[in-house]
């Protein structure tokens, strides 16, 4: 049996003779004695082999051996101490080479695995796969430890100005999905959890940058026609549709399950719509809206409060199954003059992905989204500033700056009317939410939503649950400054980063002087966009003498030298480098960053 060991008899060894040379007169032919055990023929053969392959010799066989059982020990004794010492020898080897492996593993963990980033961030390690960001699929085993700075992660990174809907967005990452699943589920929770500045009855414009083809798309969900002149089209659910046929991955019922199931249960009050309602207080109180944001006495919920979005919930649960489930639950929500202009118009909204603006700034290659928004201001800026090139002037910062402020002007002019800029130290509210997000494969989507002012239109439809924008009149030359998409190619690195920014007026001025520190400056990314704003230093007859940083504020902390919160412009960074994926911004204190 190879199952365990036979029990043979014991007794008195008898000879086992076979041809050789042996002792005693023996010569060749004769005999030669070896001593076995009684009952080895009774033996399995398996037995019998191990038994010979143990028996010695010498190695020119002229001396027979005899291998004796001993006093008190048989033959069979002998043969299992010698294969329970063999056996012992190679546990203990295995255990051995156990120990070397984890040792090294554990090196690994501790030193040799951290990134070129660096950091104190522990997530896992994987290759990713597919292009448009097939993620690694759930289960997977992290091959080793890794350990990077807060924001950076090894396969995908998104940022928002909420917790929730950047938990929202990763939650889908993490299940397969790529940037644009990602983007699309936080961007409809961004509109429930911050429902003054965008939603489903707004607009929005998105830049994607496509790792696989090397190409970055725009699309401008913004109508070419009005039908009222109360409030505009809603065309954010018809964008997001368009993207989502064009570069989802997950199915598309997938996206809405987790902003419906919000929308029932409810969000919470958060500080920047408690500011809102303040502010729009006396509009809120006698519209449509205080039927969600009023309690039962008729005063405004304050920060904590929930606010359930029960017919919301039901309108992208219907969506989810059918595209023109939008029109028909909205169209009873208006006056009937206004309902076949209204079915007319979302049936010919003409949207459609476009070539984004581009130019190179050195061994940098910038990519904005085109007219209405505020990318061909940008542009104008940056364009002056390269025209001027700052590197070969001794002050690169005084020519930089100055070359920007001419190009602001200019671009200014030529766009038409636009908002006023900000006075200094005070920035104005954000009218739009934003959201960034990248992966390790250098797959980049940023999206810009509105409602185009603070709530809107003011008008809540009863039956569809959705606030409309206030945008009434086509998009024309003029700028819509809440959006300003940007992604740089940063040369031969291989890094490419995705940028935007809120405050309207003040964003491309913020997202100009992030990309001078990094081109022109030649500050590294996350230095470039957590500096201090720079300005110009006059001289006594009044003209700029240098630059330097500005009244100092501690943006990384979201405050002005004042103390008092920074309203606004906050700058959200994306990367993909390096194989890895980080997301910051500038208050950190703005926004939250999830990634795995």
């Amino acid at each position: 049996m190879r199952g365990g060991v036979s029990p043979l008899p014991d007794g008195p060894a008898r000879p086992w003779r076979f041809p050789g040379r042996g002792r005693g007169g023996g010569g060749p032919g004769r005999p030669r004695q070896v001593l076995v055990p009684t009952g080895m023929e009774a033996a399995p053969a398996w037995y019998q082999a191990r038994y010979q392959r143990l028996r010695g010799s010498d190695s020119d066989g002229e001396e027979a051996v005899e291998l004796r059982s001993g006093p008190g020990r048989s033959s069979l004794q002998v043969l299992l101490h010698q294969h329970h010492w063999e056996t012992c020898a190679r546990i203990s080897a295995a255990l051995v080479l156990l120990a070397l492996a984890l040792a090294l593993a554990f090196s690994q963990m501790t030193s040799g695995g951290s990134s070129r980033l660096g950091g104190t961030q522990a997530h896992r390690q994987g290759d990713g796969a597919g292009q448009m960001g097939a993620q690694e699929e759930p289960g997977d085993i992290p091959s080793a430890a890794h350990m990077h700075a807060p924001g950076v992660y090894h396969h995908a990174a998104l940022i928002t100005s909420s917790k929730t809907c950047s938990r929202l967005g990763k939650d889908l990452l993490v299940a397969g999905g790529n940037v644009v699943d990602a983007g699309i589920a936080a961007a409809l929770c961004l509109g429930l959890v911050h429902p003054h500045a965008g939603g489903l009855g707004g607009v929005f414009s998105a830049l994607l940058h496509n790792a696989s083809s090397g190409r970055t798309v725009a699309l401008n969900a913004i109508p070419r026609r009005g039908f009222s002149r109360r409030y505009g089209l809603p065309v954010a659910l018809p964008g997001l549709r368009l993207l989502h046929r064009h570069y989802g991955r997950l199915a598309w019922p997938r996206l809405l399950e987790g902003p419906a199931t919000l929308a029932q249960r409810g969000v919470r009050v958060g500080r920047e719509l408690a500011a809102a309602l303040r502010e729009s207080a006396g509009a809120v109180k006698a519209s449509g809206l205080c039927s969600l944001f009023c309690d039962g006495a008729g005063e405004l919920k304050g920060q904590g409060a929930l606010v359930t979005h029960p017919r919301l919930a039901a309108l992208l649960r219907a969506v989810a199954s059918g595209d023109d489930a939008l029109p028909r639950a909205l169209a009873p929500d208006l006056p009937p003059a206004e309902r076949e202009p209204f079915l007319q118009a979302m049936g010919d909204l003409g949207l459609e992905l476009q070539s984004p603006l581009a130019m190179r700034l050195g061994n940098t290659w910038l990519h904005g989204a085109p007219a209405p928004t505020a990318g061909s201001l940008l542009a104008s800026v940056l364009e002056e500033v390269r025209a001027a090139r700052p590197g070969d002037a001794p002050d690169p910062c005084l020519r930089a700056l100055s070359a920007a402020r001419r190009g602001f002007s200019r671009g200014l002019a030529g766009a038409g009317p636009s908002p006023r800029p900000p006075r200094p130290g005070r920035g104005p509210s954000p009218v739009g939410s934003h959201l960034a997000v990248a992966d390790s494969q250098g797959n980049v989507l940023l999206l810009s939503a509105s409602l185009n002012s603070s709530f809107g239109s003011k008008f809540l439809a009863p039956a569809s649950g959705i606030v409309l924008s206030d945008l009434t009149a086509p998009a024309g030359p003029g700028l819509l400054s809440w959006a300003c998409p940007v992604v740089l190619s940063l040369g031969e690195e291989g890094t490419v980063v995705g940028l935007g920014a809120t405050g309207g007026s003040a964003a491309p001025l913020a997202l100009a002087q992030a990309i001078i520190n990094q081109v022109y400056l030649g500050q590294p990314l996350q230095e470039a966009l957590e500096s201090p704003w720079l300005q110009l230093r006059g001289g006594g007859d009044g003209a700029s003498q240098g630059c330097g940083p500005g009244t100092p504020s501690n943006r990384s902390r979201g405050e002005w030298a004042g103390g008092g919160p920074q309203a606004g412009p906050w700058v959200l960074q994306v990367a993909s480098q390096g194989e890895h994926a980080r997301a910051l911004a500038a208050p950190a204190a703005c926004c939250h960053h999830e990634g795995y």
